[in-house]
């Protein structure tokens, strides 16, 4: 079922080049998009972005030209998670190039007597997690998947499975293969 209707179809028409019909693509893939960059940006709040601005600079930075190879919808959506993990990525760096002080971000009262939910992970860490997750891809693509799938993008582990055909167990399994090779590796890189 790979008509020009369909949404994979759509895709793989605007990858090769085809700019017929941007407008209506994107407002299709426009809420799936959100709700990845703002899972995202729940988990990197240090991001100078919201979630409209991530798509915004995702879209024109990294997915506008086309190019890719789709196997299906989910997989554009993988893509564009990808994507917008490097952008962040890309910002972390670019903080971590400037001069102390020169863009420090301004906190109001109320940010600061908020406790925050959970830890903030700093720059150094998000760039260290992100060059991690490269590590583990080419020495367990299947661990790093499943990693990706659920820190980056934000899957459940039940949607991962539907996902990628494994079953949760599998899922389960690989998700706690990959906390702890991470923390292994974060833990040596701190020493």
């Amino acid at each position: 079922m790979d008509s020009v209707n369909s949404l994979t179809g759509q895709l793989r028409l605007y990858s090769s080049g085809s700019k017929a019909g941007e407008d209506s693509l994107v407002r299709e893939i426009l809420p799936r998009l959100r709700q990845i960059a703002t899972r995202r940006l729940l988990r990197e709040r240090h991001a100078p972005f919201t979630a409209t601005e991530l798509i915004g600079e995702t879209w024109l930075t990294r997915l506008q030209r086309g190019g890719w190879k789709l196997e299906s919808r989910e997989h554009f959506f993988r893509i564009a998670s990808r994507a917008m993990k490097n952008v962040l990525t890309d910002s972390a760096r670019k903080q971590l190039a400037q001069i102390r002080g020169e863009g420090a971000v301004h906190v109001s009262f109320e940010d600061v007597t908020r406790a925050p939910e959970s830890p903030v992970p700093s720059v150094e860490d998000v760039l260290s997690i992100a060059m991690l997750l490269e590590t583990l891809e080419e020495e367990n693509p299947k661990v790093a998947l499943v990693v990706q799938l659920h820190y980056v993008v934000g899957f459940g582990l039940d949607e991962i499975a539907a996902e990628t055909g494994m079953t949760i167990r599998q899922v389960r399994y690989r998700w706690n293969k990959g906390k702890v090779w991470l923390a292994t590796q974060l833990r040596a890189r701190q020493k």
